[in-house]
């Protein structure tokens, strides 16, 4: 029995990255220098935050992990007119002036299109 209670508990925790729906959405209230660290170092991807100075309300999209990797943009160029890319979803954190600004997209072939936050693990 021992041997079972082990792979259930493995089980239950792949299934876990595999949710779906509003139960994946979490909503934190965090210090404000912090949520453009946590755009890098979360598990989850940030969906959106408030505008707070000393704390922000962060959303974040629990469905699953998603690591940080940063890549050359040549080699980006490379890869994406190869059509090695395809169906990659990545996320852009820009900055405009004093506004950040938080974009979703999927490459479909070669071409990025936006997407909903929501959508990320879809």
């Amino acid at each position: 029995m021992k041997k079972y209670a082990g792979a259930l508990f493995v089980g239950l925790c792949l299934l876990q990255g595999s949710a779906s729906g509003q139960d994946c959405i979490q909503k934190l209230n965090q210090g404000a220098a912090t949520v453009a660290l946590g755009l890098y170092e979360q598990q989850c991807p940030t969906l959106s935050f408030s505008s707070g100075v000393i704390t922000k309300d962060v959303t974040y999209n629990c469905c699953g992990a998603a690591p940080t990797i940063r890549i050359n943009g040549s080699d980006w160029e490379k890869l994406r007119k190869e059509g090695k890319l395809d169906g990659m979803r990545y996320q852009i954190f820009s900055k405009e002036n004093s506004t950040y600004n938080l974009t979703f997209r999927k490459m479909v072939g070669q071409t990025p299109t936006s997407i909903n936050g929501e959508d990320f693990f879809k």
